[in-house]
């Protein structure tokens, strides 16, 4: 068989495969551009099942992108809380700012007016623009690195050089210009549900019967191997400020969500040091006055961007004036926060209702 008569049944093979039974999603069949790219912003880096709620949040209080340019950035990252990545909220409220600025409210359908939106990148283009116009763009993403790689045996860093050229040489070469938005979806869902990193199920894999590695016997060499950062152990300690039973929030000035309001968090090093201790310094630091302590509350872990932290949560009382730059959230809504702000409220709370017959709350005067 020749080579373009094989990239026709390889698109033919994917499509059959895909419209058999398309994993239903709020998104899927839809060529509002606007729907799809909030979808195609919010699962980077983030699973199906886990974006669904907040997509549809989003669908109701923000529509369009006018509505989503009318709220604040607040008022976007709270309804964001809790999906990771907080820099993916401020680009889409951005975006829409200049979508409504450069285009009159509508999605832009040239591809490269879309790639010119904040946070927009390459692969986003190519799946907002092949799944709501039609345009013959191949997507390229983790998935599709792998179904690429292994069916063509590609080895070497599939993110660099020539291996990185090739990968995106075939999924163009593969793609059907009459139905690129299915096909793209064909191939994203072949490597997350099919063609995954360990024990592929090549069986029920379309494309099995050319695929080089599949041939092989050892689908799993492929891709090669990146090499993985080091992770790195860090301690932190992180201060609930109670005020009435509200939560004082500041804003962040340290490398861990630094544009976020929340608990006061500094980085705990120092062996002969309390917690207690670090905060006081940061307290200080930032020219605030030292409240009263109340309470410890129960380490709890977090991930994020290679380090492990362990964060000590302090409880503490705040009987001084508010700061003008704070903000304040009941203690009952720690979901209104991001993750790593979210465990200390709720690492804390135990102390609080476990004495809370002893626990003087401050209230307002």
């Amino acid at each position: 068989m020749s080579e373009s008569r094989t990239q026709n049944s390889i698109s033919k093979r994917l499509l059959s495969w895909f419209q058999q039974d398309p994993e239903p999603m709020p998104w899927r069949g839809s060529t509002d551009p606007y729907a799809i790219w909030l979808s195609e912003v919010m699962l980077q880096q983030t699973q199906i099942r886990t974006v669904i709620p907040y997509w549809n949040n989003f669908m109701v209080r923000y529509p369009d992108p006018q509505s989503l340019a009318d709220a604040t950035e607040d008022e976007v990252l709270s309804d964001w809380a809790g999906l990771g990545y907080y820099s993916r909220g401020r680009n889409l409220h951005r975006a829409a700012k200049q979508i409504v600025q450069n285009h009159n409210g509508q999605f832009p359908k040239k591809p490269e007016d879309v790639r010119n939106l904040p946070g927009v990148g390459e692969y986003t283009t190519a799946a907002v623009c092949s799944i709501a116009f039609g345009e013959p763009l191949a997507v390229v993403d983790g998935n599709v690195e792998r179904v690429i790689c292994r069916h063509r045996a590609l080895s070497g860093d599939s993110r660099k050089g020539e291996t990185k050229v090739h990968i995106r040489k075939w999924a163009q070469e593969w793609i059907d210009p009459e139905q690129a938005g299915d096909h793209n979806q064909a191939v994203m869902d072949l490597g997350r549900k099919v063609c995954t990193p360990k024990n592929p199920n090549c069986s029920a894999c379309p494309i099995s019967t050319d695929c080089l590695a599949f041939e092989s016997g050892e689908p799993e060499r492929w891709p090669t191997p990146r090499k993985r950062r080091a992770t790195e152990k860090q301690r932190w300690c992180s201060a609930i400020l109670l005020i009435g039973e509200d939560v004082l929030l500041l804003p962040g000035n340290t490398e861990l969500l630094p544009r976020h309001s929340g608990p006061v968090l500094a980085r705990w090093d120092k062996e002969n040091e309390s917690p207690a201790d670090v905060l006081k310094k940061e307290f200080m630091k930032r020219g605030l006055p030292v409240p009263q302590l109340m309470g410890h509350g129960d380490v709890y872990k977090h991930a994020i961007t290679h380090r492990q932290l362990e964060i000590q949560p302090l409880l503490y009382r705040w009987e001084n004036e508010v700061p003008h730059d704070s903000k304040r959230i009941p203690l009952s809504e720690p979901d209104r926060l991001p993750a790593l702000h979210r465990k200390a409220v709720i690492a804390i709370q135990p102390f609080i209702s476990g004495t809370s017959k002893g626990v003087d709350l401050v209230h307002d005067s």
